[in-house]
């Protein structure tokens, strides 16, 4: 999801916030939080995307760009690392505000779940 996402959003997207984080907004914060899977070739992913910007404006745009990219282009496009496709993805909680520790960043955080089938 890093690959697909970062050319489609132009920012950084990561899993871990680096310690510069004020420095280097806006970005993306990628983590599986949970999901589960057939063992052979159905994963569901549940995601959490934190999108980090300078204001709050800016993380709430992004965070709507994020979203409007995985729930309306994300399904049928390929991970060739992951050799898999996208199948689905639904949001499970919205983009909303969440706290950070430096108030020189503003946090807005969703949850998804993300469908994959592996792609031979």
């Amino acid at each position: 999801m890093i690959a697909w996402l970062t050319p489609r959003l132009g920012v950084r997207v990561c899993t871990d916030a680096p310690a510069d984080l004020d420095h280097a907004v806006p970005l993306l914060r990628l983590q599986r939080i949970g999901g589960g899977d057939d063992g052979f070739r159905v994963d569901l992913a549940v995601v959490d995307i934190d999108a980090f910007a300078a204001t709050r404006a800016q993380a709430v745009d992004l965070a709507a760009r994020t979203r409007d990219a995985l729930l309306g282009n994300l399904p049928g496009a390929i991970a060739p690392m992951a050799a898999a496709v996208f199948t689905a993805a639904s949001t499970v909680s919205a983009p909303a505000w969440r706290a950070w520790e430096n108030p020189a960043v503003t946090r807005i955080g969703a949850t998804y779940a993300i469908r994959l089938h592996r792609h031979p």
